[in-house]
């Protein structure tokens, strides 16, 4: 959490940077384009401190984090050119700040293409709370996007349980690892998400739930290539044909 924002303030800092002739030397008369790059330049920095938080591995953020920052301070240089009257040799450190970003970029393309682990973000910081560590439906839908970031990667596999509608979600808890996670669809209603697991991995979860708690009806589903809504209904379809077909 510390490390994202102060890898947020990053860009910032380049912006400044890039800046500091206006502070050395004299004015021109004219605003133009200099303000226009001075606004392309706060864009770039506020882009890159987005970046920071998004749902990617480390590495792959702070690389894009850094190449977005180094183009933010090549537009701040620019501005300071056009607004300010600076030596010529600024072109030359903006054009080896350009080339940096580029291969910042080209890193972080790297370090993605060789499927670098995204992490998940914590329920806490989207504000929701867990009651026994079991989420609210809403939080599924909040964390879906990372969740289908994190399938591209890695195996996350769903498994929709439905069981008596007085069962404590906090009882499935027990049989997970760290890194599952119990959502609350409705009174007894529960989908387990398992990540690292395949549809082996799912099963063998699947019976030790089942030799300690009653268990109606389920249905598992990888997420790969599909998004959690979908792969959502094609398990709530699944259950609702298991009910009609055994009445």
């Amino acid at each position: 959490m510390l490390w994202a924002m102060w890898l947020s303030l990053l860009p910032w800092g380049f912006v400044l940077l890039g800046l500091l002739p206006l502070w050395w030397f004299p004015r021109q008369a004219s605003l133009y384009p200099g303000l226009v790059f001075l606004l392309a330049a706060l864009v770039l920095a506020a882009a890159a401190s987005l970046y920071a938080r998004a749902p990617l591995g480390p590495l792959v953020r702070f690389f894009w984090v850094l190449g977005l920052g180094l183009m933010g301070s090549v537009m701040a240089v620019m501005a300071s050119r056009d607004l300010a009257q600076v030596p010529d040799d600024l072109a030359v450190m903006a054009s080896v700040a350009s080339l940096m970003g580029a291969c910042g970029f080209l890193m972080g393309l790297l370090f993605l293409l060789r499927r670098e682990t995204p992490g998940l973000p914590l329920p806490t910081q989207l504000g929701f709370r867990s009651e026994g560590g079991v989420l609210p439906q809403s939080a599924l839908q909040a964390l879906a996007p990372s969740l289908e970031t994190l399938s591209a990667v890695r195996p996350v596999t769903l498994l929709l349980l439905h069981t008596h509608t007085d069962q404590v979600g906090a009882e499935l808890v027990q049989y997970l690892r760290q890194p599952d996670m119990v959502f609350q669809l409705g009174p007894g209603q529960f989908l387990i998400v398992l990540q690292g697991s395949n549809l082996e991995g799912a099963q063998a979860v699947f019976r030790r739930i089942r030799q300690n708690l009653a268990i109606r009806a389920y249905g598992v589903l990888p997420l790969q290539g599909t998004s959690v809504q979908q792969a959502l209904t094609q398990l709530e379809g699944e259950l609702q044909h298991y009910y009609l077909t055994q009445h």
